[in-house]
């Protein structure tokens, strides 16, 4: 996949780039009440910095698909299979023990699961917490020198 975006720090041989939000979120009917402000002004990438780009330079860059996925299972799917496996648990204790914390009905698979989740999204913060933020991208296509107009 590519991107683009503006050179917004350099850290060593990797710099960090500003991409616009992509052009999905543009086509939303929704896109100005959407709850992920965090993307408003775009997103931080880390790319190694194969041009000597600058602070300021617009970039192209590429990532490879596969690191993005496995992104995306790390912050989606593992907590998924937490949850999964919480309601079997919660489902062998209440129906096959006949172990129940409450008399609410199913109320061992909710806790249960929600224990299963907590210790899925720890692993989850553990992986970003050692994962370096620049381990999945590649490198720099083409570098556009922007100045100022005088």
């Amino acid at each position: 996949m590519k991107g683009t975006g503006t050179v917004k720090a350099i850290h060593g041989e990797y710099i960090e780039v500003v991409a616009p939000r992509e052009s999905q979120c543009s086509s939303c009917a929704l896109k100005d009440e959407c709850s992920n402000n965090s993307l408003k002004e775009g997103q931080t990438v880390w790319v190694k910095n194969t041009i000597d780009a600058k602070i300021g330079d617009y970039v192209e860059f590429e990532f490879s698909e596969k690191d993005l996925n496995r992104g995306l299972f790390i912050v989606y799917g593992i907590p998924m299979i937490f949850i999964v496996i919480g309601a079997v648990i919660g489902s062998i204790l209440e129906f096959g023990y006949n172990i129940k914390i409450s008399n609410l009905k199913d109320f061992t698979i909710f806790i249960t699961t929600l224990v299963s989740l907590s210790i899925g999204i720890f692993i989850v913060r553990l992986a970003d917490r050692y994962v370096k933020p620049y381990s999945y991208t590649t490198k720099i296509i083409s570098r556009e020198i922007i100045k100022p107009l005088m």
